[in-house]
């Protein structure tokens, strides 16, 4: 199968809620000590952010999500005027297509070209980084102009897909290399099985000072994969749907490796008060995909925005908060599974107004 029809029938799966799932997030077992009264009004709360030099009207990244086929220029474009409208960061997909074929690089730019004011980010898989020079790295980012590179780390998906790489070999060295040369910052990011403190403290020896968690509870590649092979590999994939790490264990894993780490938590973020409590937990921003793909294709993007953000706007209310920023020091508990996984992995959060249960039973 060639690389567009490969993209069209992942956008296809990934709007399917069979691909959703079915770990959850485990944000379920954070719990937001709620604050009956404080001296507030709405019109003081402020969820401005600052990412990339650039100021966003709040903590949210418009997820990478498509590119490389016909299709995915009128979702991009969508995408991209929610972003501009709402001064929100915004990735492109995979750009692995535009290289194969760079006829297809209109399908990227046009994120640029209507998002002006906001940071965009290009994104390149490490497995590809083995077999392309520098020079090619450079040009994905040019083409789009972007504020940073994300490298995505998706070893489970090609390993299920039929025709994905198999070999990660030589990839690190030529990493380096992009961090040594490239003037814009680069994003660890994972695809939706989250990253671990031994695989974030990997990319920080080299340099490494955001890492996007892409942790399992949200999209699940995997599963679309076997949507995709229609049954072919379903004895091979079906074991490894309930594999990776839930995005509130990976959030507390990968802050964990330093304290100018900036964390960005996606997978399975879907309200306002899911943005709240991944930033309690130790993230500075959100990444949502899924959700924003379904806005943008039934129309309805500004009416998820606006409510996404009335959503966060009455959490930091409730909390006592006057900006994102102070929701590093609210009053949380965590429990169930969450805390049992902190506890046995030796993890600690920074926010030191947390309390967890390691009780086990």
């Amino acid at each position: 199968m060639n690389i567009e029809d490969r993209k069209g029938e992942h956008i296809e799966h990934a709007v399917n809620q069979l691909s959703q799932g079915p770990l959850t997030t485990l944000l379920e077992n954070v719990w937001i000590v709620h604050q009956a009264f404080t001296e507030l009004s709405m019109d003081e709360i402020d969820l401005s952010t600052e990412f990339l030099s650039y100021k966003l009207q709040a903590p949210i990244i418009v997820s990478s999500m498509t590119g490389g086929f016909e299709g995915a220029l009128n979702i991009n474009k969508k995408l991209a005027e929610l972003a501009e409208e709402y001064r929100l960061a915004i990735g492109v997909g995979s750009q692995r297509a535009m290289v194969i074929k760079p006829e297809l690089s209109y399908t990227y730019r046009v994120v640029r070209d209507v998002a002006r004011s906001v940071p965009v980010i290009a994104n390149i898989g490490i497995a590809q980084l083995s077999t392309l020079s520098y020079e090619t790295v450079e040009r994905i980012v040019e083409s789009i102009e972007a504020d940073a590179l994300a490298v995505h780390l998706n070893m489970l998906q090609e390993l299920i897909q039929p025709e994905g790489d198999r070999s990660f070999r030589g990839s690190s060295k030529l990493l380096e290399k992009i961090i040594e040369k490239m003037d814009i910052p680069i994003i660890i990011k994972e695809v939706g099985n989250g990253l671990s403190r031994e695989t974030a403290s990997v990319f920080y020896t080299l340099g490494i000072r955001i890492f996007d968690v892409a942790g399992a509870g949200g999209t699940n590649w995997v599963t679309i994969e076997m949507l995709r092979g229609k049954g072919k590999y379903e004895s091979v994939g079906e074991v490894f749907r309930t594999w990776g790490i839930p995005t509130a264990a990976s959030i507390v894993e990968v802050s964990s490796v330093g304290r100018d780490v900036t964390v960005i938590a996606s997978g399975g973020i879907r309200t306002g008060i899911d943005i709240a409590k991944a930033i309690a937990l130790g993230a500075e921003l959100v990444g949502i995909a899924q959700p924003f793909l379904k806005a943008v294709l039934s129309d309805n993007g500004r009416e998820y925005v606006e409510t996404l953000l009335h959503q966060l706007k009455i959490a930091l209310m409730l909390t006592g908060c006057k900006s994102v920023a102070e929701l590093k020091n609210i009053h949380i508990v965590i429990y169930g599974l969450l805390a049992q996984w902190l506890c046995a992995r030796r993890l600690k959060i920074r926010n030191s107004n947390s309390y967890i249960s390691c009780t086990i039973g």
